[in-house]
């Protein structure tokens, strides 16, 4: 199948939608390609010949190895997600027909319901991580160009790249003394799950009158009622909040961390009102779109009380661990910011430690 080139720059539209090199591109960089070792390797179990051999292909080129992984994604992984009958209902049918369009998108499902499989058949492990590592960087490298002529059409594609790549960030299997070094990806995480934020506001509107638009909806009104929360009784988080006061001077940064712990407040009091069985996950990852970009700076650079309350969101983490791809993140979270934490905000650290069972 052929189309029109409309010749634009730095790459043609129709063939960034349709996930192929454009010939009136320029070569590739190093930066554009990091993951070019992967797609020219050797045999990648899980991944057909056909998709290994030919990423350019106008579809996605399906093998045996392809339709496999997109039956598991609609018969399984896609009631993963969400336990909310409208959401699963999207995430089966809506988010593929999306993907016939994008490739990227179709890359993400394909990696993610990978990834389902090798929590699902730990013997296989190593090989089907290889195959969703494969489709996943694959994807990233079609999206790539998309990402920076985001519009209306393929908006809500890119909405939801990013969040398949949020739960990705998720589900890849954790080592334990990754204790959040410098170029950790705890924080590329972070940043592309507050990227959706930025993707919503530029074209919020077409999202919310497409396909999507129920994700949107349910969205708001749990955002609604997250907001109207009484944070009554709440004295793990009052101790935590004298404590902030007693120690940090400066006045715009104790306004960063209180701010902060006043939106954690509403999360705590969302799981106390709503109970464990019914929490969302809008109304666990609220606050990490809620939270400024001066305290994600703050927790970047590993301020000590940035890291504490974090710490005490890993509680909040944990209501999400009835999903395969967030078992175990918060113990892992908690642990990594123990590592980094000096003896006085160990101390800090305490109550989420014990409602978390975990022990130094």
């Amino acid at each position: 199948m052929h189309w029109k080139c409309d010749e634009a720059k730095p790459q043609c539209n129709n063939c960034v939608r349709h996930g192929v090199e454009c010939s009136f591109s320029g070569p590739p960089t190093t930066a554009s390609t990091p993951t070019s070792g992967i797609l020219t390797s050797g045999s990648v179990p899980f991944v057909s010949d056909a998709c290994r051999l030919s990423p350019g292909f106008t579809t996605p080129a399906m093998g045996m190895a392809e339709m496999a992984l997109l039956h598991h994604y609609a018969t399984s992984t896609c009631y993963t997600i969400s336990r909310h009958p409208v959401l699963q209902t999207i995430w089966q049918n809506t988010v593929p027909q999306i993907g016939y369009s994008y490739q990227f998108v179709f890359r993400g499902i394909l990696a993610l319901a990978a990834l389902h499989l090798a929590h699902l058949k730990p013997d296989l492990q190593d090989q089907y991580v290889a195959a969703a590592e494969f489709h996943h960087n694959l994807a990233l490298q079609m999206v790539s160009g998309t990402i920076l002529q985001i519009n209306d059409e393929n908006g809500p594609a890119v909405y939801l790249f990013s969040t398949i790549t949020s739960i990705i960030g998720c589900a890849l299997p954790r080592k334990r003394d990754d204790l959040w070094a410098s170029n950790d990806r705890v924080f590329q995480w972070l940043s592309l799950f507050r990227g959706t934020v930025s993707i919503i506001a530029t074209v919020d509107e077409t999202l919310k009158a497409g396909p999507l638009g129920p994700m949107f909806t349910l969205g708001r009104r749990r955002g609604l009622a997250w907001e109207a929360r009484s944070t009554a009784n709440q004295t793990f988080l009052t101790n935590l909040r004298r404590l902030t006061e007693e120690t940090v001077e400066d006045p715009g940064d104790l306004k960063c961390y209180t701010d902060a712990i006043d939106s954690l407040s509403k999360s705590f009091a969302t799981i106390l009102d709503v109970g464990s069985t019914n929490c969302e996950t809008a109304d666990i990852f609220i606050w990490l779109l809620r939270i400024t970009d001066g305290f994600l700076e703050k927790l970047q650079n590993r301020t000590p009380e940035a890291l504490v309350i974090f710490g005490y969101y890993c509680v909040v983490l944990k209501e999400l661990e009835w999903a395969w791809w967030m078992q175990g993140f918060s113990v892992h979270m908690i642990r990594a910011i123990y590592h980094h934490l000096d003896e006085e905000h160990r101390c800090w650290l305490q109550w989420p430690m014990q409602q978390l069972g975990w022990v130094p």
